[in-house]
């Protein structure tokens, strides 16, 4: 049973990567998977599920690979600079990280949020009709537990002096973040002109770790 579904995400992963999100159907899927349609239900009800178990678990493995960075670098700002560039290494890596990440804002935008929800208060309401969905609240909890680890990174970087308190850890762990997806949106729309002034992704990474190593350094 558990083969089988990584055989159907795999297999999705392979059309949402070649198509948009929008173009693939469960009939594409299916074929792709190499089953019939009835057994692919039997499975996932629908493609949106496939497509956020898909993210769960990238956002799983993202995880863990963060949890193993911060228990190997002693600072705040080292442990903040080295998840950084892992992060934007894997958005760069596997577009459809993103892809996923923007598509489930963009569910969020939809629905009403309180204003006093941080990552040390998450108060929704009872009748928030996105996360009543399983999967959806599966990956937003995925995403807030990676974001609890910046968090953490960045409040240890407060204490030891390491990181600049130039606003609080809440905002500033959501401050790199749309930074790094802003980033990465313009290079993918940009190739060409990354080509034309000779511009790798390489590049892109470095400067963005230099320049957050010199917003956030103490000195």
């Amino acid at each position: 049973m558990l083969r089988r579904r990584q055989e159907i995400l795999d297999a999705a992963r392979t059309l949402f990567i070649a198509k948009s999100y929008n173009s693939v159907t469960m009939d594409d899927i299916a074929e792709e998977a190499d089953l019939s349609r009835a057994t692919l239900y039997n499975h996932f009800d629908s493609k949106e599920s496939i497509y956020f178990q898909i993210g769960i678990r990238y956002l799983v493995d993202l995880r863990e690979r963060q949890m193993k960075i911060i228990t190997s670098v002693t600072s705040g700002l080292e442990q903040i600079i080295t998840l950084s560039e892992d992060l934007l290494k894997a958005f760069f890596k596997d577009p459809i990280i993103r892809e996923i990440w923007r598509r489930f804002q963009s569910l969020l935008d939809n629905e009403f949020l309180p204003l006093d929800n941080t990552m040390n208060k998450i108060s929704f309401p009872k009748d928030l009709e996105l996360l009543s969905n399983d999967v959806h609240a599966r990956y937003y909890g995925e995403i807030r537990e990676l974001e609890k680890i910046w968090f953490d990174a960045i409040k240890r970087g407060f204490e030891d002096g390491s990181i600049q308190k130039r606003i609080d850890a809440d905002r500033l762990t959501h401050f790199l973040h749309l930074i790094f997806l802003g980033i990465v949106d313009s290079v993918n729309s940009s190739r060409t002109l990354l080509i034309s002034v000779n511009l790798t992704v390489e590049d892109i990474i470095g400067f963005t770790v230099d320049l957050t190593r010199n917003y956030l350094a103490t000195v």
